[in-house]
Parts: structure tokens; C-alpha cells; sequence
């Protein structure tokens, strides 16, 4: 469910989460909704976050960070 989640760190830290069961579930929901993809496999979703992450592309890499943190920290905030 979340085998990627670990490598998203930075992000967990941005959105102010702490590092616990419920909010690696919460950020692997939110990154399947930002991709599009709630209905597939980790493998596929971490290929897909892995493309964007290490791309080069720092502008898209920043852009797809940003709309995660800001849906994350909203969710935390309402629950």
C-alpha cells in the first residue's frame, strides 16, 4: 500500500506530518489522487512519482510537491 511513501520524506516534513502509520496512508492517498491513479498498484504509482522526482525537472518536481503538501496539510488540518 505504501511501499514508496518512505521515499517521500521531504514531504511528510514540509506538510508539518509526523512520520506515523495514518499519515503515510493519507500521503499515499493524496499522491494516488494528484496522479490519477487511486485504482493502481504501488509499483505503478512509485514509477510514476519516481518519473516526476528524479526527472531533472525541478520546475514539475516542485509543482507536483507543492499541490501534495497543500491537499496534505489541508487534510490534516479538517480531518
Amino acid at each position: 500500500m505504501t511501499c514508496y511513501v518512505k521515499h517521500l520524506s521531504e514531504i511528510m516534513r514540509r506538510a508539518g506530518a509526523e512520520n506515523t502509520y495514518e499519515n503515510k496512508q493519507l500521503l499515499d492517498k493524496i499522491v494516488r489522487e494528484v496522479l490519477s491513479m487511486e485504482r493502481n498498484d504501488c509499483a505503478d504509482v512509485w514509477k510514476s512519482v519516481k518519473a516526476i522526482m528524479f526527472s531533472g525537472n525541478e520546475k514539475h518536481k516542485m509543482l507536483f510537491e507543492d499541490r501534495v503538501v497543500e491537499i496534505f496539510i489541508k487534510r490534516l488540518i479538517t480531518g
